[in-house]
């Protein structure tokens, strides 16, 4: 099994499908485009989930507030659901397995406010969800080259401001700059790491983020099963940078 060439094949894949409705129907309609964006990357994780788990999009209610519209939410469909139509939902935290804003493409300019509305879910959840903790993410179809540091600068900036337990868990900027957030070191070590890292991963950082939220989900399994998860190689040779949570 080629990993890395399946990995490629399915970020294409997701670019492709996302680019078929603005070309039919132009640039006119972006309430439209941008829905159906949040639908493909819907779409690409329900292949993989069971039906243990439902994705939708919709909020989370609780007694110290009520979230903003979360692009993509990942729920147990063994808890009770408040409300559900459709793909819209709304659920209490202890049934949240994942929240995933989704982007076409996140500026310099409006990285800290796209890190913020994510992180204000996390506050929602912080009190009330279950361990495991869940899947905090970004996803950005476009390329919009960000220098590494930076980003994860705001990244931490932003987590220390609210004085969070959770972390987001991984950001895809386009096809290649991805972060992820490590609690253990990489190599496997047990012990505590608590470093955002940042890579450039040439046309696969999409696909190593919907590899990320299976493994977050089923982390057993992929731990079992590695190599065929993830490339032998890794990808520890394309690191740009790091940074720790908590220093």
């Amino acid at each position: 099994m080629n990993t890395k060439r399946y990995y490629k094949s399915l970020a294409h894949e997701i670019t492709a499908v996302k680019d078929r409705v603005q070309i039919l129907i132009g640039k006119g309609h972006w309430q439209t485009v941008g829905s159906w964006k949040e639908s493909v990357l819907r779409s690409i994780l329900r292949r993989h989930i069971p039906s243990s788990f439902q994705i939708g999009s919709g909020f989370v209610l609780s007694e110290y507030g009520i979230s903003t519209q979360i692009d993509i939410l990942i729920y147990d469909d063994s808890g009770p659901v408040l409300f559900r139509d459709g793909d819209l939902v709304i659920v209490t935290p202890d049934i949240v397995r994942a929240a995933i804003e989704v982007k076409t493409r996140i500026k310099r300019s409006d990285l800290k406010e796209v890190i913020q509305k994510i992180t204000r879910v996390g506050g929602i959840l912080e009190r009330k969800a279950k361990h495991p903790y869940p899947f905090f993410g970004i996803f950005s179809y476009e390329e919009e080259p960000l220098d590494g540091q930076f980003l994860l600068n705001t990244i931490k900036e932003v987590n220390s401001e609210r004085g969070l337990y959770y972390e987001i868990k991984c950001i895809s900027l386009g096809m290649r700059q991805f972060v992820r957030f490590w609690e253990f070191p990489p190599t496997g070590i047990k012990r505590l790491h608590r470093r955002w890292h940042c890579y450039d991963l040439d046309r696969i950082a999409q696909a190593y983020f919907v590899h990320n939220v299976i493994e977050h989900l089923f982390p057993d399994s992929i731990e079992r099963n590695n190599s065929i998860w993830y490339p032998v190689d890794g990808k520890k040779s394309q690191e740009i940078s790091s940074i720790a949570k908590d220093a």
